[in-house]
């Protein structure tokens, strides 16, 4: 949850000082009317001409940029983009912290990813469960976080496809003449329909439950929990099933000793095998044709908005849009959702897809000499903790 948030759901009064509080910075949009349906004009900054910076692997960034202009904070934009070709030999990656509910800031993702150019945020996430990502992810080959719906995601090829796809899970729980059942989640942050499968990637914190826990080691039930029991965090070498209803009777059947064999697998309505994946927002673009939104008040948010983009011939558009004048300690400026797609349009994107924005909103380049650089904002202001990433390199 960003301030954004915030302001939309307390008195303004108590906006200020939650804020300070929580160490995010406020970011609000123009007064909107209940029955606004004309959407803002885009602006023309990218009619501009943009400076360009060279950063690493033959990659290179353009900005446009329009100051800080305080005097109309809704104008006071920059947009940043890099261009990685179909040629390039920097591979779209995923980078995500080692448990789901544990994060860092981006420039921690960059330090140890020592081929990655560029790098932006990557998917929402829940602020209130340890910065647990709301939408699956995958990374290196494996799928920590996923549920038996298609859920939207960047899909990732192991030799550097990718594409907005969704993301689905499929699985069983075989107990040793007892018969099986479908796994309907992943690490996900509530108890689906059938069984639930929990790994020590969740991390540490409490976690959704069932009408039972059943622990396993080793591929054999090592306990059984009820009550106030249920809900710790799997340890090492443990995984924990869990369920409620059909599935949760047949669980509570399962005695201690009982061999039980677990197996999931993700899949993709990609043309590629995924192999890592990252939660995706809405598509601004679709083959070409845009998503501008409703026009209505949330849509026409003037706020840091984070994008990746393809074009027809394959290249990878990054993109950020933030806003560029604070006054007060209050941010302005950004991009409405049809402002958005409207300049991934312009800068020549077949499809496009959102990631997280508002104070998630990050993009770091590296430059030849290895120094690392923001380019949406200035390297000093602060860089929000997230549990994932998107980068090329």
């Amino acid at each position: 949850m960003n301030a954004s948030t915030l302001s939309r759901r307390l008195a303004p009064s108590l906006v200020p000082t939650l804020a300070a509080a929580l160490g995010c910075t406020l970011l609000v949009s123009a007064p909107q009317t209940a029955t606004a349906v004309t959407c803002k004009a885009t602006p023309t900054l990218l009619s501009r001409t943009p400076s360009t910076t060279t950063l690493t692997g033959g990659l290179s960034v353009k900005v446009w940029d329009t100051g800080a202009t305080p005097s109309n904070p809704q104008a006071a934009t920059r947009i940043a983009v890099v261009k990685v070709p179909a040629s390039s030999s920097l591979n779209p990656r995923v980078h995500a912290s080692s448990t789901l509910t544990s994060s860092h800031i981006p420039s921690t993702y960059l330090n140890y990813a020592s081929n990655a150019a560029v790098m932006v945020n990557g998917g929402v996430f829940n602020l209130t469960r340890g910065a647990l990502p709301d939408l699956p992810q995958m990374t290196a080959g494996r799928v920590t976080k996923a549920r038996n719906v298609q859920d939207p995601v960047i899909a990732v090829g192991r030799a550097g496809e990718s594409s907005p796809s969704r993301l689905w899970l499929s699985g069983t729980a075989t107990a040793s003449g007892r018969g099986y059942q479908g796994i309907s989640g992943l690490n996900w942050e509530y108890v689906t329909g059938g069984i639930n499968v929990y790994t020590p990637a969740w991390g540490s914190q409490s976690r959704p439950y069932g009408v039972v826990d059943i622990v396993l080691v080793s591929g054999k039930v090592a306990g059984i929990r009820y009550g106030g029991y249920r809900g710790k965090a799997p340890a090492a070498g443990q995984t924990i099933l869990t369920a409620n209803g059909t599935a949760g009777t047949w669980l509570t059947k399962l005695p201690v000793g009982t061999p039980v064999s677990v197996s999931y697998a993700a899949h993709s309505d990609a043309k590629f095998i995924i192999w890592e994946a990252v939660g995706r927002g809405a598509r601004f673009l679709n083959a070409g044709v845009k998503n501008g939104g409703t026009c209505g008040s949330r849509d026409e948010e003037l706020r840091p908005r984070t994008a990746i983009g393809w074009t027809k011939t394959g290249d990878l558009l990054f993109v950020t849009v933030s806003g560029r004048a604070t006054i007060n300690g209050v941010r302005y400026g950004g991009a409405t959702i049809h402002q958005m797609a409207d300049y991934m349009q312009q800068l020549g994107s077949y499809n496009a897809t959102n990631l997280d924005g508002g104070g998630s909103t990050t993009m770091l380049g590296r430059l030849p000499s290895g120094t690392v650089v923001r380019l949406d904002r200035s390297l000093s202001e602060a860089q929000r903790p997230v549990p994932n990433v998107f980068s090329a390199g």
